[in-house]
């Protein structure tokens, strides 16, 4: 079934939806930054989290919305899954730096940072392997939190953990439905792929 276009624009749904999280992250990021820039590690480390928010969707976006021609179809496609693994690490990046402290810290900064740089040269250099693959290595990734968790319940409120992982299940049931391609709803305009859309635009949020 052929999917619903608006004029020249590829999946309108994911183009607009991804685009308005992207504003909505470079306002956010702006915001984080501003308030945190007396402390520049944690500047910083909020920079590193908007940066990737901005990237994900900015991508995400401009990939869904335009005709590439096949080559850059596929370089956007890639580009695009590798913004998943930035995302999940840019997102540990500000609670290593502003809650866990000592060997914590650096751990879950090393193994977070190690595995994304392997997802992404693995979707750009070994674009074979099953997609399967870096699914599994992304969830596990965004599931990493539950190893320092002990740590960080001593050091975060009930509410920040209960946020964390509502995150994690909304990017969870995501995945499952762009994996199982369900719910499809109305295939031409909204299916599984925009609620794998919707789910990771609320874990984001």
């Amino acid at each position: 079934m052929q999917r619903m276009t608006l004029g020249r624009m590829q999946n309108p749904v994911r183009g607009f939806m991804d685009a308005s999280a992207a504003l909505a992250s470079v306002i956010g990021a702006v915001a984080l930054v501003v308030m945190t820039r007396s402390d520049v590690p944690r500047s910083i480390s909020m920079a590193i989290f908007g940066a990737s928010l901005v990237g994900l969707f900015t991508t995400s976006s401009l990939y869904h919305s335009i005709q590439w021609g096949d080559l850059w179809r596929t370089r956007m496609q890639r580009l695009d899954h590798s913004m998943i693994f930035l995302l999940v690490a840019g997102s540990y990046t500000p609670l290593a730096v502003n809650v866990l402290t000592g060997a914590w810290r650096w751990s879950v900064l090393i193994v977070v940072w190690s595995v994304t740089l392997v997802g992404i040269v693995q979707k750009f250099l070994l674009p074979r392997v099953k997609a399967w693959f870096s699914i599994t290595l992304q969830t596990t990734l965004g599931w990493f939190a539950v190893i320092p968790i002990v740590e960080m319940v001593n050091l975060l409120s009930d509410g920040a953990i209960a946020l964390m992982v509502a995150s994690g299940l909304l990017y969870t049931v995501g995945m499952i439905a762009f994996t199982t391609k369900w719910p499809r709803l109305s295939p031409r305009v909204f299916s599984y792929h925009e609620v794998f859309h919707v789910f990771v635009i609320g874990a984001a949020a």
